[in-house]
């Protein structure tokens, strides 16, 4: 019995023991953390993480905000001054970033060059937003996305707005029906693995401003940018193998020139990899593309939010890719948001999934137009698939658009559940492609690499709703007898409120010599 009695003690101590060293593990944790974040707040049963921007940052001024080209302005990323932001009473840090009003295709690639504000923080369960804007000349408010119905309270006298949300979420305020100033919202849910430190695997980046031109990751390193850590460079991989680049902090490409057409610095650059995953971040002022994956295979994209200004600012672009998901992700580009594209093989099985698009250039959801760029034998696009999709704005082309200008097979492509909250397509040179959807293999194509031409064969168009904006044409146009547009089905297409059940109520050009088998319903 004594012998009994002894060993419970033992193992009593040695569970206060644990629990001291438990307790003090996570006050070091609490500690570091906090050292991270500006404030980890209890608000009426919920918990928010703010996060302060880099003191280095310089405020913003009002030369700042003029609309010119970054050879004529200061094009770096700032702190927002005009737009003020605070959740459950706390200040929220806001910048000022840069966008694209532009409709129109500049040949000097220098467009001239605005600026809109984000922020950024973490939460569970509720958050009240209040936001001010004592320079404006306040008339009215929308949130985004509609689907939320959130109905802000808007006081006019005093500038400012404020509207509660229960969901870790993106969310944009537009003012006075006009894109200008709007304000990006990213409200993530709590990160509670987060990392305070480097160790052998992970390459932590911690809060503040730095210049780093070129992060490489190698097999399985993980990199991790911190809430209130702005990255002036790029990262990427290339043969590399079970990687991730996740976190709550910002990659900005404002100090690197515009590509004039010569030399891209990718933000996000993954080439021949195996098992990338990208989570969270946020990625700003791009020189050209945004992320990028080319050869890669059993990648995950989710929740990453882009907004780009400059020529050629794609959003997400996979080349040649195959077993791609990727979700809940912002993309507000300066050229197509979400693109498919054959650079070298084939690419197949990727889903796009719960996202959130403002398109200000160029087409939303684009498979195309380069579907065998490396000239290579049977190559195909398949089982490629958009669902649940949000466009918030599209100024320019197609929002859902299949190009085939080369050969290739493209097949089993499917749009399903998209809504378009404001449809501007047509808009500056947008002209001469002004539709709502475009299937087409070109004639002639400034991206054809190819002298032959593939087939279309197999696209399901489901639920798809315009809520506001333009009734705008749409086509489906193949190649000639041999090189068709085939197996098309259209159902619960609805444009302004009017249900669509027939190809010329839904001002479709069809040319009946190059299709075949179109169906709407």
């Amino acid at each position: 019995m004594k012998g009994k009695k002894k060993a419970i003690i033992v193992v009593e101590w040695f569970a206060i023991l644990a629990l001291v060293i438990t307790a003090a593990a996570a006050g070091k944790h609490l500690r570091d953390r906090t050292e991270e974040v500006s404030k980890m707040i209890s608000y009426e049963g919920s918990k928010l993480v703010l996060y302060d921007g880099p003191k280095s940052l310089k405020d913003e001024t009002a030369d700042d905000l003029a609309s010119a080209s970054e050879k004529e302005r200061n094009f770096a990323l700032l702190h927002c001054t005009d737009t003020k932001v605070k959740v459950d009473g706390y200040d929220c840090y806001v910048y000022d970033t840069n966008v694209n009003h532009n409709r129109a295709w500049y040949p000097d690639y220098m467009p001239p060059q605005s600026r809109t504000p984000i922020t950024y923080f973490d939460f569970e369960s509720v958050a009240k937003i209040e936001v001010s804007v004592p320079n404006m000349d306040l008339k009215s408010v929308k949130v985004s996305p509609l689907s939320y119905s959130i109905k802000p309270e808007v006081d006019t006298a005093a500038k400012t707005i404020t509207f509660t949300i229960t969901k870790p979420d993106n969310y944009t305020v537009t003012f006075n029906d006009s894109p200008e100033r709007a304000l990006h919202i990213f409200a993530n849910p709590i990160d509670t693995d987060a990392p305070t430190k480097s160790s052998d695997t992970v390459k932590y980046i911690g809060p503040g401003e730095w210049n780093i031109e070129n992060i490489v990751l190698e097999n399985n390193q993980t990199l991790y940018l911190a809430g209130g850590a702005v990255v002036h460079g790029i990262i990427n991989s290339n043969y590399a193998k079970n990687i991730k680049v996740e976190g709550r902090g910002i990659l900005d490409g404002s100090g690197f020139e515009g590509w004039m057409g010569k030399t891209a610095y990718v933000p996000l650059k993954f080439d021949d990899c195996d098992g990338v995953t990208l989570k969270d971040i946020i990625v700003l002022n791009p020189n050209a593309w945004v992320c990028s994956a080319k050869s890669s295979t059993n990648g995950v994209i989710d929740g990453i939010r882009i907004i780009s200004s400059r020529p050629n600012g794609d959003g997400i672009t996979l080349q040649s890719c195959t077993n791609y998901q990727v979700s809940d992700c912002f993309v507000r580009s300066w050229d197509d948001s979400l693109v498919i594209k054959n650079y070298e093989g084939s690419s197949s099985d990727i889903s796009f999934k719960n996202m959130q698009l403002w398109t200000d250039f160029a087409q939303s959801m684009e498979i195309g137009y380069e579907t065998n760029k490396g000239q290579q034998k049977d190559v195909s696009i398949s089982n490629i698939s958009f669902e649940d999709i949000t466009v918030l704005n599209n100024f320019h082309k197609p929002v859902i658009s299949v190009h085939n200008a080369d050969d290739a097979t493209v097949k089993d492509i499917t749009f399903k559940n998209i809504t378009v909250e404001n449809a501007q397509m047509g808009s500056g040179d947008g002209d001469e492609m002004p539709y709502l959807i475009d299937l087409h293999i070109p004639k002639t194509s400034n991206w054809t690499s190819t002298k032959e031409r593939g087939q279309i064969d197999g696209v399901t168009i489901d639920n798809v709703k315009v809520l506001s904006g333009k009734f705008s044409p749409s086509r489906i146009e193949g190649f000639d007898e041999a090189h068709k547009i085939k197996n098309i089905t259209i159902s619960n297409l609805e444009i302004l409120g009017e249900k669509i059940t027939g190809l010329d109520q839904g001002k479709f050009e069809v040319d009946p010599d190059t299709t075949e088998n179109i169906a709407i319903k």
